[in-house]
């Protein structure tokens, strides 16, 4: 990983051979990059290309009367590449409220600390994401650990094998996630003293001994009642590892204000959990765009700015994670709520069966997401939201702009090779 790189927004009308050819570089080397061919090419896509100078994409809303080339000046930014990074752009008179992304110099990265929550399913495609990924992360929480609502751990056996190794080989810290079976087991360990105790015996060996440097708690979808019983028992865990020389990392949904009483967000005590907790995740990645909701974006930025700034002052920066998501989701519309929408892994996520391929990826100015829509080969339409390089470069943005610990990505066994690349150039690993 040692080009630097900036984004490319797909133009109609081209293909490898031309882009390399305006930046200097082979169709082959665009396709290592990104893992595409000129066949998976729609208008619309993000794509990483080479330059010399170090770039961050940042976000800037047109005003009245600006140009491009005086938006390019303004912020030190050659004009081809401000082109190059949004879709079509009349040169004089830019639309008003237009939301560019600006892959603007810098001059130093920041270090931040990067965690990924990998779902095991014990799939040879988890090692190469690991491998491919080992050099950008800092952690691994393996989402494979659940526990029952006797108390008892059913273990992430998957990762005895090749994951193991090559988690060693690239050596991450190995944080154990537990969520619940189901909602009545998460209520039973958290507010049932004996089931709680049977918790805690069944942690013990896997801590330190077992090779985990600590816990990655997702209770995320309490019932407010239980807001004080949880809290106690952050608490409680917090002591045990602390005595088991472990860390504490806490995954909350992300909220923008203090109601006891709110069904999604209640039962946690922000203030209280950050006292306790290593790292809070605050995990956007599920707040939104989800297996139960209608089409949305996933990560949509103005939503989670507005929580991040609700989180200011109540978690110390320096202990927040902000949870991204690797992935999307693919809906059937209109959008029926029995019909749950599939998870779409790689980029370009366009199906190979279909009978009409998008002819556009859309690009949400508030969200900052790319979204598009096909019909799939019943003749169905669908409708795809997603994140690409060009997304989440913006939403890395917000680690910047706040003063973040760092992002927590998810990812669901396999996620594109090109945005290993962008973080990598975006910002130094904390180890």
């Amino acid at each position: 990983m040692s080009q630097v790189m900036y984004v490319h927004v797909v133009k109609r009308g081209e293909n490898l051979l031309q882009i390399g050819r305006g930046v200097g570089v082979s169709a082959e080397e665009l396709i290592g990059i990104n893992g595409i061919t000129d066949e998976d090419l729609v208008p619309g896509l993000s794509l990483l290309v080479p330059t010399k100078v170090p770039t961050a994409l940042h976000t800037y809303t047109v005003r009245a009367s600006e140009t491009l080339r005086g938006v390019a000046n303004r912020h030190r930014v050659p004009e081809r590449m401000v082109i190059d990074a949004n879709l079509p752009l009349p040169v004089d008179g830019l639309p008003v409220g237009r939301v560019l992304t600006l892959p603007v110099p810098m001059n130093k990265r920041g270090a931040i600390e990067v965690n990924m929550r990998l779902e095991v399913q014990g799939e040879p495609e988890e090692v190469d994401t690991v491998e491919e990924a080992g050099a950008c992360l800092s952690s691994v929480s393996l989402c494979a650990a659940v526990v029952e609502g006797d108390g008892e751990l059913r273990e992430p056996f998957f990762e005895r094998g090749r994951l193991g190794e090559a988690i060693k080989g690239a050596d991450l810290g190995r944080l154990l996630l537990i969520a619940p079976s189901d909602p009545q087991a998460a209520e039973r360990v958290v507010a049932h003293g004996p089931t709680r105790r049977a918790f805690f015996a069944e942690l013990r060996p896997l801590i330190g001994h077992d090779g985990y440097r600590g816990v990655h708690l997702e209770f995320t979808a309490l019932p407010p009642k239980l807001r004080f019983l949880f809290t106690g028992f952050v608490r409680e865990l917090h002591t045990r590892l602390r005595q088991w020389r472990g860390e504490l990392y806490v995954s909350v949904p992300p909220m923008t204000e203090s109601d006891e009483d709110h069904p999604r967000t209640g039962a946690y005590d922000l203030e209280m959990i950050g006292q306790y907790a290593d790292r809070v995740v605050w995990n956007a990645d599920e707040a939104y765009g989800r297996w139960d909701s209608p089409p949305t974006s996933l990560a949509p930025l103005h939503l989670i700015r507005r929580t991040l700034t609700f989180a200011q002052g109540r978690v110390a920066a320096g202990k927040l994670l902000l949870g991204l998501p690797f992935y999307g989701y693919d809906w059937e519309v209109p959008y029926e709520p029995d019909l749950s929408p599939s998870l779409v892994l790689q980029v370009p996520p366009v199906p190979e069966e279909v009978t009409e391929r998008p002819g556009l990826i859309h690009w949400d100015d508030r969200a900052l997401s790319p979204m598009f829509q096909y019909r799939d080969e019943t003749g169905k339409k669908r409708e795809v939201w997603y994140e690409d390089v060009r997304s989440l470069a913006a939403k890395l943005h917000l680690v910047r702009e706040y003063g973040l610990a760092g992002i927590s990505c998810h990812v669901q066994g396999i996620a594109p090779v090109a945005i290993w690349q962008m973080l990598s150039e975006s910002f130094s690993v904390r180890r």
